[in-house]
């Protein structure tokens, strides 16, 4: 908690006294090191319980949480310091976790490449550890972005990304890979080389236990049930320009390939055009998504909730008293508990935020009920953006009392899910400041905070856990001041139940 406060501090401090901003990111790193736990011992008890054929220890579990939190620690308090100081950064970086400069490699890389400092990327690509992995992203832009001029470090920089691509293969469905960069790049290379790229990719892609692929383009979903038939659609164009015999012998073996190609003649490039060796354009969006695996089920269900919220919305333009009573027919709630939505409370919320301008009245009895609807929730965490939503539209057609009450409703349910954090015979073990309960009371403080700073802090004053209630006043003091917004990590390591999840978001969300 002092490694995560301090730089909580930084953050006001930089608008109110930029010169002891340094000074602070360095005790907060340097509270990170009192933490015994390191990466190789946790490595070597985890695979001792493994050899032995038993599950890890509460010891050990909690020890992997502790490693977890304090490279979570180093990373943040390092990124902020490299912004204003990259001498001292460079400096600290050595006594950082290994994971933790692996997790910074390509971020120092995109830095690099973003100032257009060419020579400084190239040597960070060139002196990387395997344990770094490989920034394709990164490199794929610094090969973009490199003169006409530069074609020989365009070749080195493809030969790095092929060596590391050999050492430990890697599939990318909305980011570049190795094999995207064969697709961007083939004309810049030796015929030789390109074939050998090719062959490496789809030999490694069919070694690998894959449970397919699939894309969402514009045109519909693409499915693949394997690597292999998602890589030969991928590359076959380019191979098919170098050696067509070989292309039409792997198109033999894959059906999916072959239906798919005749559809999408160029492969990945006819889905999404933007993989190309130019820039994408200003403005230019990226035509391609997706995921390993099949459509999921639970998509499907989530979206047609949705799409029954969007047609009562429509109804709420001309019939609002319609659509608040449509709304009550929608369920509390859908989907697992990791990914819950409720639908009734975002169809009020829809009402209102579609009716605020002409119908306060309408809009005011979408919120009560709204509220109504969340009130017996067993799912506090996940409602806390209703409750956001609700006090933000509740202050813009200016019902200020139920904006308060809206807010006083969505405290109680954080209070819940304080005591369940602290239960002391269940804790959860993971970093304070990263609580949901935490999380739930910076999220309804910062929404009332803007028409009500005073209420906001006196309802933060009444918070008895001395922890939170400095975190949320640094908060408050950074935010007035205009201090950056940061990803607010909000995590559950319940210690005997063994209930784990992590979640990040915008902490101005």
């Amino acid at each position: 908690m002092r490694s995560y406060l301090l730089d909580a501090v930084a953050a006001g401090l930089s608008r109110c006294d930029p010169r002891r901003v340094r000074t602070v990111l360095v005790d907060s790193f340097t509270a990170t090191l009192a933490m015994p736990e390191n990466e190789e011992e946790i490595s070597q008890r985890t695979q001792r319980f493994a050899s032995d054929g038993y599950r890890v220890d509460q010891a050990t579990m909690e020890a992997i949480y502790n490693l977890e939190t304090k490279q979570r620690l180093q990373e943040s308090v390092l990124t902020h310091l490299l912004i204003i100081d990259q001498a001292k950064f460079d400096s600290l970086l050595p006594r950082a976790d290994p994971g933790v400069r692996a997790m910074l490699f390509p971020w120092i890389v995109s830095r690099a490449v973003t100032a257009k400092k060419f020579d400084r990327a190239l040597a960070l690509l060139r002196g990387r550890s395997q344990e770094d992995g490989f920034p394709y992203n990164e490199a794929t832009q610094l090969m973009l972005d490199l003169p006409p001029e530069c074609e020989q470090d365009k070749q080195e920089i493809f030969g790095l990304a092929m060596a590391a691509d050999s050492e430990s293969h890697s599939l990318s469905i909305d980011g570049d890979d190795f094999a995207s960069m064969i697709v961007r790049f083939h004309q810049h290379l030796q015929p030789t080389l390109v074939l050998d790229a090719i062959h490496q990719v789809i030999d490694l892609a069919q070694l690998r236990e894959s449970s397919g692929v699939t894309l969402n383009s514009t045109s519909g979903a693409v499915c693949f049930t394997t690597e292999r038939d998602y890589r030969i659609f991928e590359l076959l164009p380019i191979l098919r320009q170098l050696d067509n015999d070989e292309a039409d012998k792997l198109l033999k073996d894959s059906q999916q390939a072959q239906f798919q190609l005749k559809q999408f003649p160029n492969g990945i490039q006819s889905i999404d055009p933007t993989i190309r060796d130019t820039p994408a354009q200003e403005g230019e969006k990226q035509g391609l998504g997706g995921s390993s695996g099949p459509p999921n089920k639970l998509d499907q269900i989530l979206q047609a909730t949705r799409d029954q919220v969007e047609g009562i919305a429509r109804t709420a333009e001309t019939n609002p008293r319609q659509a608040i009573a449509a709304a009550a027919t929608l369920p509390e709630s859908v989907g697992p508990v990791w990914r819950v939505e409720f639908p009734r409370a975002e169809g009020y919320l829809r009402i209102a935020r579609t009716v605020m301008k002409n119908n306060h009245s309408a809009a005011e009895d979408a919120l009560e009920k709204m509220a109504e609807s969340l009130r017996h929730t067993p799912h506090l965490y996940r409602a806390m953006d209703n409750w956001v939503e609700g006090i933000a539209i509740s202050r813009e057609i200016d019902e200020v009392d139920l904006a308060l009450k809206l807010f006083r409703s969505g405290m109680e349910q954080a209070d819940t899910l304080r005591s369940d954090d602290a239960d002391p015979d269940d804790p959860n073990i993971a970093l304070e400041g990263w609580w949901p309960s935490v999380s739930a009371y910076w999220r309804l403080v910062l929404a009332v905070s803007q028409f009500s700073p005073q209420k906001a802090l006196e309802q933060v004053r009444e918070i008895k856990d001395p922890e939170i209630l400095l975190l949320l006043e640094v908060r408050l003091a950074s935010r007035s001041l205009g201090a950056r917004a940061d990803s607010c990590t909000t995590m559950v390591h319940k210690k005997l139940s063994h209930d784990s999840w992590t979640e990040e978001r915008r902490l101005e969300e």
